[in-house]
């Protein structure tokens, strides 16, 4: 059973918490054990970096030494998450100036950049892998169509090589593929949604996805799907935020696979736009 470091990051302990249900539950299934990270601590995400370089790779930097010393290599759900941890190890490994500016601000700590970081897509397409995924469907999704949202952040860094294409990916229309649901081509998979703008100003959020909300109606999707904690929140809260028109499901790709696998989406009743309808969809595969 390959077994990884998890960093669940603040949003799935929180507004998001039904997704580490769902990932946790799926990671089961295909005989994965995540350990959570021992006292892992926040990683600064997008607003270490406008305050202090140093700032920005200690706090990353803190929960990869505590890996390192529980030796697995990590698992990121979250983006902006793995942006933050994968930038701060890549960085500390190959630059002995900042390892030890680090070191020296997370004493007693000590980080050396030595293990992996991987986000959601990768668990899927690295340690279970698509033929397995199809394999394991035991529920026809075939008459839902969806469109996979990677978001703006997942594919986008310049300080690291990406783990897919930076402006078209296709790792989670894979997954959502062998996971048996139609995938649908379209031009929004990595349209900014509002992202933290949500807090400050809510009409900006509530323009950008309202506009990807409605190309997918558009497209003629029955579902968005995502593996970013902070889009699925954005698009998900639209009738709150004061959307008046037609919004469908936002889903994690871990709940498409839930769906393939079980019949069911555990967290179904988190969703803010109600996931029934798509389970009715469904067929016995």
């Amino acid at each position: 059973m390959p077994v990884l470091s998890y960093y669940p990051g603040c949003s799935l302990k929180t507004s998001n918490r039904f997704y580490e249900k769902s990932i946790r539950d799926v990671s089961l299934f295909f005989d994965i054990e995540l350990r959570e990270i021992n006292d892992w601590s926040c990683c600064g995400a997008s607003s270490a970096s406008a305050v202090d370089d140093l700032l920005a790779y200690a706090l990353p930097a803190r929960n990869l030494a505590i890996a390192e010393t529980e030796g697995y290599h990590i698992i990121c759900p979250c983006p902006a998450c793995y942006q933050r941890l994968r930038v701060a190890n890549e960085k500390i490994r190959v630059d002995k100036g900042l390892m030890d500016e680090v070191n020296d601000a997370i004493a007693p700590l000590s980080c050396y950049g030595s293990m992996e970081v991987k986000n959601i897509i990768e668990l899927f397409t690295e340690y279970v892998g698509i033929e397995r995924i199809a394999a394991s469907i035991n529920y026809d999704l075939s008459s839902i169509a969806v469109v996979p949202y990677y978001g703006c952040v997942l594919t986008r860094s310049w300080r690291i090589k990406p783990f897919d294409d930076t402006e078209d990916p296709v790792s989670m229309d894979n997954i959502i593929s062998a996971a048996g649901a139609s995938v649908i081509s379209w031009q929004y998979k990595m349209e900014c949604c509002g992202a933290g703008k949500t807090i400050t100003d809510k009409d900006t959020t509530l323009r950008l996805s309202s506009r990807i909300m409605d190309m997918a109606l558009k497209k003629g999707a029955d579902a968005i799907v995502t593996p970013c904690p902070l889009c699925q929140l954005n698009l998900d809260l639209l009738p709150i935020m004061g959307r008046r028109h037609e919004s469908i499901p936002v889903l994690f790709i871990t709940e498409v696979i839930e769906m393939a696998i079980h019949g069911r989406i555990g967290g179904g009743r988190s969703h803010i736009v109600p996931v029934d309808g798509l389970l009715k969809k469904m067929k016995n595969a």
